[in-house]
């Protein structure tokens, strides 16, 4: 992919065509200050690429180890713990996926209704995570509650 740097970045972003006789060669154009920004955006790009990859294996061990036990299966935090391995898992896929693509393309790749499902789904994703946690600060709470009470009133 040819990027072309420019001084100011002022000019919107703009997909270029040239013809070079063998047919059409298409070059995508981001508008960036200097080559060392052009550095950080790759570095920023692999940075989050990496990040998904890790959240995706670790998850799925996860995920896979509780599954495949059914002694895990049966506590209530592994239960817990599993359904927050799927809710990272939609967050950081639905999330990170979705603003690094039009980060790296451009605004609109997606069309103006897969973008509103997008961001809709952005919103759910971050609401069950949070929820999720809530839910198990909750469950927490009441275990700990119980343990303390049922010790102090023998």
């Amino acid at each position: 992919m040819d990027r072309n740097v420019y001084r100011s970045t002022d000019e919107p972003f703009y997909l270029d065509t040239e013809n070079n006789g063998d047919g059409n060669k298409t070059t995508t154009s981001l508008p960036l200050e200097s080559s060392e920004d052009g550095l950080i955006f790759h570095i920023s790009v692999s940075a989050i690429v990496v990040l998904m990859l890790l959240t995706l294996l670790f998850n799925a061990v996860v995920i896979t180890t509780i599954i495949s036990c059914a002694e895990l299966r049966k506590k209530r935090v592994n239960v817990f713990i599993l359904n927050l391995a799927v809710g990272d898992l939609t967050l950081v896929f639905v999330t990170a996926a979705t603003d690094t693509l039009s980060w790296v393309f451009g605004e609109g790749l997606l069309g103006n209704v897969a973008c509103k499902f997008a961001r809709y789904s952005q919103a759910v994703a971050v609401a069950f995570t949070v929820l999720l946690l809530t839910a198990m600060s909750v469950d927490r709470y009441q275990v700990r509650y119980q343990v303390f009470y049922t010790l102090f009133t023998m």
